[in-house]
């Protein structure tokens, strides 16, 4: 007969496996709830953190982490100020899926924080074992040990990373990437006179990316999408400020504000550069 041997190192996490058992989630999202709650609690839990220690992307983190907010093991708690102005949101990570969070309320603009807070009410609940890294993280385990599996089979199923269609879900977390990618709350308060143009420039953004066209037209050539989308994925906040001065500065008529639009947005880390030596340039040797 054969005999099998596990060979263990010293660095483990102690978890409750309910999650692994619970038949209404993905294995992609039982996977990255497995390794969230085995991180240290400073780690860069936005998608770009989870997904460096990851083999897929982005996009794809993103969608899990939709999906583990939908079913409860994962709450957002809007922080007010005293103007009960909505100033951040703290989440919690729980091991057993809470009560289902109020899917009518919109998602915030920076969905998954760099530090996010992981403590839970009570004292009954034990830290969470992980030996590797000192972890001062709580985790919700009061489960019985029948494991009384909860079934998600009603809910809207999560959004896959491909397919021929998009789902709400798949473009909320394409939304939102690409507001964190962008630092949108950041440019929100900085570019508050352009605040149209930049809601419409996500818009756009996330209205490519979301395509399912096989290739897009830029400027008047034929490029994949796959490249157009990789592009845009990559653009970040002084690339917006960047096409939003050029879309102010311009003074020529533009016919199709949407293509024009798209392609300084896919051009601008080829000439955003270029732009800005040609202005310093000018404002120092122009008037001579």
């Amino acid at each position: 007969m054969a005999v099998f041997r596990i060979n263990k190192t010293r660095d483990y996490t102690v978890m409750s496996n309910y999650h692994l058992k619970d038949t209404g989630l993905t294995l992609k999202s039982k996977g990255l709830l497995s390794m969230m709650l085995s991180l240290p609690e400073e780690w860069n839990y936005t998608t770009r953190g989870l997904a460096a220690i990851c083999k897929e992307g982005v996009d794809c983190i993103g969608t899990a982490l939709k999906e583990l907010e939908r079913t409860g093991y994962i709450k957002r708690n809007r922080i007010r100020n005293d103007k009960g102005k909505i100033v951040d949101t703290e989440y919690v990570i729980f091991e057993k899926p809470q009560e289902k969070p109020d899917m009518e309320q919109p998602y915030t603009e920076n969905p998954y924080m760099d530090k996010p807070h992981t403590e839970t009410p009570g004292t009954e609940n034990p830290a969470q074992l992980n030996t590797n890294i000192s972890n001062t993280k709580t985790s919700s385990t009061n489960v019985s040990n029948t494991y009384p599996i909860k079934s998600y089979q009603k809910e809207e199923p999560p959004a896959q990373c491909g397919g021929d269609k998009i789902g709400y879900d798949e473009m909320s977390a394409y939304r939102d990437l690409i507001k964190e990618n962008i630092e949108y709350s950041i440019l929100s308060v900085k570019l508050k006179q352009d605040i149209p143009m930049l809601d419409e420039i996500v818009d756009l953004l996330t209205e490519t990316v979301c395509t399912k066209k096989d290739s897009l037209i830029i400027a008047g050539d034929v490029y994949p999408t796959a490249v157009v989308k990789s592009k845009l994925l990559k653009l970040d906040a002084g690339h917006i400020e960047y096409v939003i001065d050029c879309m102010k500065s311009n003074t020529t008529e533009v016919r199709n504000i949407k293509k024009y639009l798209l392609a300084a947005l896919f051009n601008a880390p080829s000439t955003m550069d270029s732009y800005y030596t040609a202005r310093v340039n000018h404002d120092l040797y122009g008037h001579e």
